[in-house]
């Protein structure tokens, strides 16, 4: 599974009644469509060891605590703009390492599903490696993970973009430790009218979070790749 959250994935969840799940809700915006997706994925889950990745305050992990063993991987140190203290969420215990450590808090073939919202592109091009293979080693065979990652499409992508864009969809495709989920996008990276995309008065509110970013946000489309694989 290789592709960007398209405007069908967002309406099919939305006529499913899935955001009356979600806790803690945002306004509407570019994390809300990442966390329908990926409920979407994986809401029907029951008596699996599941993992969020970065969860902070997660809005997910509530409801999956119901039916799952649910863990929050998060050191809850306030980074890219997530929670400093520690948050508890009934059913769910959180874990305070980095996936990407090799820690010792996290052992092999553990989780049956590992999950991430809007975590993913903060991890550095150079540490993306340590952070799949970690993921797999922590994985039961069999298990899978899903993320949505934050992308930036504009109509002359720079290198960085185009970049990240083919290590992602390497990772997915050519990995000999895991297969895809689904299908695996064979379109180059570019905005097409059927991709879900952050509205622009969002993009416009977040100056004040990363105004380093006011520019590209201009000239940009905020959207979210949707990356699965299974572990052999």
């Amino acid at each position: 599974m290789f592709d960007f959250i398209k405007k069908s994935d967002l309406w099919t969840a939305l006529d499913a009644g899935l955001l009356n799940d979600i806790q803690g809700k945002l306004s509407f915006q570019l994390k809300t469509i990442q966390d329908l997706w990926v409920y979407s994925v994986v809401k029907d889950l029951h008596n699996q060891n599941i993992a969020e990745i970065g969860g902070g305050e997660s809005r997910i992990l509530p409801k999956l605590a119901q039916n799952n063993n649910c863990y929050n991987i998060e050191k809850f140190e306030g980074a890219d703009h997530g929670p400093t203290s520690e948050i508890h969420v009934s059913g769910v215990k959180n874990i305070h390492t980095f996936v990407g450590d090799f820690s010792p808090q996290l052992t092999e073939n553990s989780f049956d599903v590992l999950f991430s919202v809007s975590v993913v592109e903060h991890v550095a091009d150079s540490d993306f490696e340590d952070f799949f293979n970690d993921c797999i080693r922590i994985l039961k065979p069999g298990g899978y993970m899903v993320h949505a990652i934050d992308m930036y499409v504009s109509d002359n992508p720079t290198p960085f973009w185009l970049n990240r864009f083919e290590m992602y969809k390497n990772a997915v495709a050519n990995n000999p430790l895991a297969q895809p989920l689904g299908e695996v996008r064979s379109e180059p990276f570019m905005f097409t009218c059927d991709i879900a995309t952050n509205p622009d008065n969002i993009m416009y509110g977040w100056k004040a979070l990363s105004p380093d970013l006011d520019q590209i946000r201009q000239t940009s489309q905020s959207v979210s790749l949707k990356f699965g694989v299974r572990k052999l």
